[in-house]
C-alpha cells in the first residue's frame, strides 16, 4: 500500500483544465492575429475563423472558471490565502537556488515549501494579473471602435498584445514544470490532470511544510495499492 495526499479536489482540477485548454487555444488563435505575416500565409478565411474562435473561447475562458469558483468558493479563497501569505526564509532560499536547481537538480536540495511554492506564487500572481488584463482589454476590443473612442481601443489592443507575449513565456515555463517534462516533476501531473493525488514521498519532496501538515491531520491522506 502507498500513501497519497489529496492535493486538488474536482472543482480545482476542472478550473485548471478549463484554463489549460482555453488558454492554449487562445494563444494559438491569437498568434495568427498577432503576427501579420502568419495571417497572410494562412489566408483570409483561416484568419477570420481564428478571429471568431478567439472571441468565443475568450468568453468561455472568462465564464467557465467563474462557474467553477462559484460552485466551490473555498477553492478561490484557498488560492488567494496561499498566494499572498507572508514569505519565510525557505521561500526566499527557494527562489535563490531555483535557477541552479533547474540545471542540476541532483546537486541542490531545495528547502521545504508550503502549499504553493514561492516560485509558483510569484508566477501565478503575474499570470492572474495578465488574465485580468486579457479580460478587460478583450471586452473593450469586442465592444469596438463603433462605441469606444479610437484611443481606448488602441490602448486595449496594445495591452492585449503585451500581455499575450508575457503570458506565452510564462505558459511555456509552466508546461515544462507542470506537465512533468522536468525530471523531478515527472510524477506530479497526476495531481492536477488525474485524480488529484500525490504520493507521500513526492509531497514531502516538493511541498515539505504542506505535506507534514496534511500527514499530521490525516484528513486528506489515502492509501492505495
Amino acid at each position: 500500500m502507498t500513501r497519497y495526499i489529496r492535493r486538488h479536489n474536482f472543482w480545482a482540477r476542472f478550473v485548471h483544465w478549463a484554463y489549460a485548454v482555453f488558454g492554449i487555444v487562445l494563444l494559438i488563435t491569437g498568434l495568427a492575429l498577432f503576427v501579420p505575416g502568419l495571417g497572410k500565409v494562412l489566408g483570409f478565411e483561416v484568419l477570420q475563423a481564428s478571429s471568431w474562435v478567439h472571441r468565443i473561447v475568450g468568453i468561455l475562458f472568462v465564464a467557465v472558471p467563474i462557474i467553477g469558483y462559484l460552485a466551490k468558493p473555498s477553492n478561490l479563497k484557498h488560492i488567494f490565502q496561499n498566494l499572498f501569505r507572508r514569505w519565510d526564509k525557505d521561500d526566499v532560499d527557494f527562489m535563490k537556488f531555483f535557477p541552479l536547481y533547474l540545471f542540476n537538480p541532483k546537486k541542490y536540495h531545495m528547502p521545504k515549501q508550503h502549499y504553493i511554492k514561492s516560485g509558483q506564487r510569484a508566477s501565478d500572481i503575474v499570470m492572474y494579473l495578465l488574465i485580468l488584463i486579457f479580460m478587460i482589454s478583450g471586452v473593450l476590443m469586442l465592444i469596438g471602435t463603433g462605441i469606444l473612442p479610437v484611443w481606448i481601443f488602441a490602448i486595449a489592443k496594445f495591452a492585449h498584445q503585451i500581455a499575450f507575449v508575457i503570458f506565452a513565456i510564462l505558459l511555456v515555463v509552466h508546461i515544462f514544470l507542470g506537465a512533468g517534462i522536468f525530471q523531478p516533476y515527472r510524477r506530479l501531473p497526476r495531481g492536477m490532470f488525474g485524480d488529484g493525488l500525490v504520493s507521500e514521498s513526492d509531497a514531502l519532496y516538493h511541498w515539505g511544510h504542506w505535506a507534514e501538515e496534511e500527514l499530521a491531520s490525516g484528513e486528506n491522506v489515502v492509501e492505495k495499492s
